[in-house]
């Protein structure tokens, strides 16, 4: 092979890769879903649970909720070698609702953070030798204190349609000294149409989809993992005429 072939070769193989990375998983999806193009040639019919699969799979590449965060990692004193240490917070977090509409869009939100508890940390604080104690963060029901400070608006039509959901973690006189440093999430999401369309469960499955947020590792979607101290607390049922409603209510126009 001379030169010219090479070069040749090597954009070409360049080109391909590049068009790979490009690809968006919509893209992925329609081109290798069992009623694509590339699949046509198989005339055997499609077996019911295989096509739901498929649907499932299209529902999460549109429907998915997007979790994002702020967070911020302070340096304080500790009883350690170096007497120093690093305290991480998460300050805010943001929902996004791809598809929701108002009065028609159904979510429940359970949440268990680890803020440092006051009342606790002060009776360490008499029991303890001198700065020789560790802030007391057991894991607690985070729903009520973030959505009273949540504020719902409309998903900016360059990132896509829906409803944003997001607020700042606050800390709570003699009850909640610090911002949580993880926060474990449980979104249970559904949209109407994912209902016409003849889907029985949420999107993710009949439990929904769950994350786990810190600073170092910042968002992680939990699959298959265990979330013993998420399953304890209540889930909030928030729309479809439930109370919860007014957290899904925009405040800007669209």
């Amino acid at each position: 092979m001379g030169p010219l072939n090479w070069i040749i070769a090597a954009l070409g193989a360049l080109y391909l890769t590049a068009w790979l990375f490009e690809r968006t998983p919509l893209q992925t999806f329609l081109n290798f879903c069992c009623w694509s193009k590339a699949r046509a040639i198989d005339l055997e019919p499609i077996a019911p649970n295989a096509q739901q699969d498929e649907l499932n799979r299209l529902y999460f590449i549109l429907y998915a909720p997007r979790v994002s965060m702020q967070s911020s990692s302070e340096r304080t004193t500790s009883n350690g070698h170096s007497g120093l240490a690093f305290v991480s917070s998460i300050n805010a977090l943001t929902i996004d609702l791809p598809g929701a509409e108002p009065g028609s869009v159904y979510l429940e939100l359970s949440m268990v953070g680890d803020p440092v508890d006051t009342q606790a940390s002060r009776d360490m604080i008499k029991n303890s030798p001198i700065h020789h104690y560790k802030a007391p963060r057991p894991w607690r029901d985070m729903t009520p204190h973030w959505l009273s400070s949540s504020v719902c608006q409309w998903i900016p039509h360059k990132e896509g349609q829906g409803l944003r959901l997001s607020g700042p973690f606050n800390t709570l006189k003699n009850v909640l000294d610090t911002t949580p440093s993880t926060v474990s999430l449980r979104l249970r999401y559904r949209t109407p149409l994912i209902a016409m369309l003849g889907a029985r469960t949420f999107i993710g499955g009949e439990l929904g989809l769950a994350f786990t947020l810190n600073h170092s590792t910042d968002v992680v979607e939990l699959r298959a993992d265990p979330t013993p101290q998420l399953d304890r607390v209540r889930s909030y049922p928030l729309g479809d005429d439930h109370p919860g409603a007014i957290y899904l209510q925009p405040k800007d126009k669209r």
